[in-house]
């Protein structure tokens, strides 16, 4: 079995880079202000609109970008740079061994542009949706400081997010009003599930998941069950892990609060080897000492992490891992004492009207989740590609 996949493999390979020179076409240029001026440190991605290889970079210190290795076919280009609107342009193509040279131009910050795939499968731009998705990335999650995921989709309208309780309590998703176990969770295009779930949805999941090393979350309003099953009725969440890519950066953000309350993420991205090899990876960790009553702890730990090779110019392999750890105390529900009588308010006072939750020491959580996968893909011609996917998965809580 073994040898059967890895000649498969290498056939894919082989047919893929047996239509194109291995050089492959390029796209280069140069990123600017308004005033023409060069901007350093821009990123820029590259998406097929096949859903074929694709490539990120960054701008260097005179606002030079380029791409190489590039297969033939059609290309949405996105950009972004800190105090700029992001640019979209989605009318590139390339040919064979062709050189293309060109130029963004960049504006002060204004309505986002985006390039989304979980309406299709495949990068679109928004105005070619027959369905609302709803972008929210990485800017957009640290400029209201979400921490944990079901805070960031919370930003979509259309959508529902309850946690009954504080940090590590249940939470759910709800899209279009339907169940809980409607909407589909899915990490890079890959369904994440709850093997303990009876709907095997992500629903036990959600309030473990924290904004790691996620370059997007896209939020699909209404039913994509053909293509990612029967949970998608309501709707998709689709955490788009960061391709990384360009000069090597990264960022650390600690902070803390009340009832004992840390958190903390880093991050660092970059490429080698003229970028064919293109990596990033993250942590994130919330850490609650006291909580609400000065005996409520809860510590989620989370790493994220996301590797492309460039084999050839039509080929690319990539790894990805998302997994968590997390601890919590749990506590049941107040009793109301006797019958309330009268109008108005009646003050709660415990032992009188209502007989506090017991504080039990052995009633604790501990849940740990894994979804990683290996992702082959390629393109033999410009109207035709194939994927190839392994997906593991892994959960248990006691």
């Amino acid at each position: 079995m073994k040898t059967t996949t890895t000649l498969l493999l290498f056939s894919l390979i082989f047919l893929s880079g047996g239509g194109y020179a291995e050089s492959g076409a390029s796209l280069t240029g140069t990123v600017e202000d308004p005033q023409g001026a060069r901007v350093p440190g821009a990123t820029l991605t590259l998406a097929s609109r096949t859903g074929g290889a694709g490539n990120t970079t960054t701008s260097d210190s005179v606002g030079a970008y380029r791409f190489d290795r590039l297969p033939e076919g059609d290309y949405l280009l996105r950009v972004e740079a800190s105090g700029f609107a992001a640019f979209l342009a989605g009318d590139i193509h390339l040919s064979v061994d062709q050189a293309a040279t060109r130029a963004i131009p960049l504006r002060i910050a204004g309505v986002p542009q985006q390039v989304v795939v979980t309406a299709s499968g495949t990068p679109q731009s928004p105005d070619e949706l027959s369905k609302p998705v709803t972008a929210i990335d990485k800017s957009d999650a640290e400029a209201r400081d979400n921490f944990a995921l079901s805070d960031v989709v919370d930003l979509a309208a259309g959508v529902r997010v309850q946690q009954l309780g504080g940090p590590g309590a249940f939470t759910t998703i709800q899209i279009r009003g339907l169940r809980t176990e409607d909407t589909a969770v899915l990490v890079d295009g890959l369904r994440l599930r709850d093997a303990s779930a009876t709907q095997a949805d992500a629903s036990g999941l959600i309030e473990d998941l924290l904004f790691t090393d996620t370059s997007r979350v896209e939020v699909m309003n209404g039913s994509g069950s053909s293509l990612y099953g029967t949970n998608a009725i309501g709707g998709v969440v689709n955490v788009i892990t960061d391709d990384g890519g360009g000069r090597t950066r990264g960022s650390v953000l600690t902070e803390g609060g009340s009832l004992g309350t840390m958190r903390g993420r880093a991050n660092a991205d970059g490429g080698f080897r003229d970028d064919s090899v293109q990596y990033s990876f993250g942590l994130a960790e919330t850490d609650v000492t006291s909580g609400l009553g000065g005996d409520a702890p809860f510590r989620d730990t989370n790493a994220q992490g996301h590797v492309t090779w460039h084999i050839l110019p039509t080929v690319q392999l990539a790894a990805r891992l998302f997994a968590g750890n997390s601890f919590g105390k749990l506590f049941g529900s107040p009793d109301v004492l006797g019958n309330a009588s009268g109008e108005g308010i009646v003050n709660a006072t415990p032992n009188v009207t209502f007989l506090p939750a017991p504080d039990d020491p052995d009633s604790t959580r501990a849940a740990r989740f894994l979804t990683g996968a290996l992702i082959l893909t390629g393109q033999p011609s410009p109207s035709l590609d194939y994927s190839v996917s392994y997906q593991v998965e892994a959960n248990g809580r006691t």
